[in-house]
């Protein structure tokens, strides 16, 4: 274990200890209204933005007939402005080349309001896309290559005013079933990061989706079926601690005026305190909701320590199976390649391992009497890599061996009995 990290730890729970007294802010909100006919329609409303002088907002609409390329294409960007009296114009999809046949959806817009960041459905190129405002018209959507992004599932994304931090909603190395929550950041030669997980405090095993970010980057909004609340989907907000992209409170659910019993999510809070977000509470398709901050409540910090604490936990665990090997054998039943009860459980524990440590390699060694068939030996095989692909783990890191004989005391096993099965050896990255 290396001195930094015992530091960082011990720093960690010191930090934890002086949390206690500390104060967060939670954000009271008026009751929402969901906005008039001018922006929600039949079809469904996800992902509103503000412009930054709240006169412009962009959102996506899905399903609908006018859409580009019609009603079961893609998504389209669509935009309304802000006339007198606060009310909002007719929204249009025809805001020159930004819409096309496929997904398309504004994921940032700039601080002067000239630049807008948009999911990258242009090319078969990875990462996302900006468009620039020249002379009142949007110009050609231009490729910013990110690497490491996933585009097998659903991808989100959320790009800071600053342009240097994105925010990303996708099914990761490290992800479970569902979509987590990453992080991307661009360094001083204006290179972006492989996408890092927010961690186990933000991500769960349900699906953590739409994040937005504060403008001063210390809060963090998103939107998950996985921390429990009053429906399909809540939006809760997270406290980034210390600098860090890793360590963050525990997520606060929003309330009962934000979030319903059915799917809440896409929230994101323009200028003069406004708060646009999306949801299916009065019917099955979502649409466009909006309110507006009215107060601030401070709350005494006791999840925040124990937030805090389990993060430690978290790291130390890690640290001390660094550039170490664990092993779990998986037992079955003689000629079967049905993985036994009493075995799924041990398997079910092999995942909570491989999602709560680091991890380089997964090696699976097949043992099996020579009396067995062969395609018996490869199908117990075939289960166990079809049960960790299942759980979200990463199939370029498992490597298959067979082997000729049972596992036992003699083979190296942990055990005096020998038995058919298979070894699943998890190697740690050296730090």
């Amino acid at each position: 274990m290396h001195n930094q990290s015992i530091i960082l730890i011990f720093t960690i729970l010191l930090l934890a200890g002086i949390a206690v007294t500390g104060q967060a802010q939670d954000l009271e909100f008026a009751e929402p209204a969901k906005l008039g006919s001018a922006i929600n329609s039949d079809s469904e409303e996800v992902n509103p933005i503000l412009s930054h002088d709240g006169l412009k907002l962009y959102f996506v609409r899905a399903l609908h007939n006018g859409n580009t390329g019609g009603k079961y294409a893609g998504m389209d960007i669509w935009m309304s402005e802000r006339k007198d009296g606060n009310e909002w114009g007719e929204a249009t999809n025809n805001i020159g080349l930004l819409n096309n046949k496929d997904n398309n959806a504004v994921i940032g817009v700039k601080h002067d309001n000239e630049v807008l960041y948009l999911l990258n459905t242009y090319n078969n190129h990875r990462g996302i896309a900006f468009t620039k405002n020249y002379n009142g018209k949007w110009t050609t959507p231009e490729v910013i290559d990110i690497p490491g992004i996933n585009r097998d599932d659903f991808v989100g994304f959320y790009m800071s005013p600053t342009y240097d931090v994105l925010l990303i909603s996708m099914k990761g190395d490290k992800s479970q079933v569902n979509e987590d929550l990453y992080v991307s950041l661009k360094n001083m030669g204006g290179y972006w990061s492989k996408p890092v997980s927010l961690g186990t405090t933000i991500n769960t095993s349900g699906f953590e989706i739409s994040p937005y970010l504060s403008d001063d980057k210390k809060r963090l909004y998103f939107a998950s079926n996985g921390h429990g609340g009053y429906g399909d989907a809540d939006i809760f907000v997270s406290e980034r601690l210390y600098d860090s992209w890793t360590v963050w409170s525990k997520p606060r659910n929003l309330g009962s005026k934000i979030n319903s019993p059915g799917f809440d999510a896409y929230l994101s809070i323009g200028p003069d305190s406004i708060v646009m977000f999306s949801s299916n509470r009065d019917g099955t398709l979502s649409d466009i909701y909006q309110t507006r901050v009215v107060g601030v409540e401070k709350n005494t910090q006791a999840a925040l320590k124990e937030s805090l604490i389990e993060e430690a936990r978290k790291i130390l665990a890690d640290l001390r199976n660094e550039g170490s090997k664990r092993e779990h054998f998986i037992a079955f039943d003689k000629q079967s390649a049905d993985i036994p009860e009493s075995q799924k459980t041990k398997l079910s524990d092999v995942v909570k391992d491989l999602n709560y440590q680091r991890y380089s390699r997964i090696n699976l060694l097949s043992f099996a009497d020579e009396n067995e068939k062969v395609e018996v030996n490869n199908k117990r095989l075939d289960k166990i890599v079809n049960y960790l692909k299942l759980s979200g783990i990463n199939e370029d890191k498992i490597s298959v061996t067979s082997s000729g004989k049972l596992y036992g005391a003699e083979s190296g096993g942990t055990v005096d009995e020998k038995q058919q099965g298979v070894l699943i050896i998890i190697s740690n990255p050296p730090n």
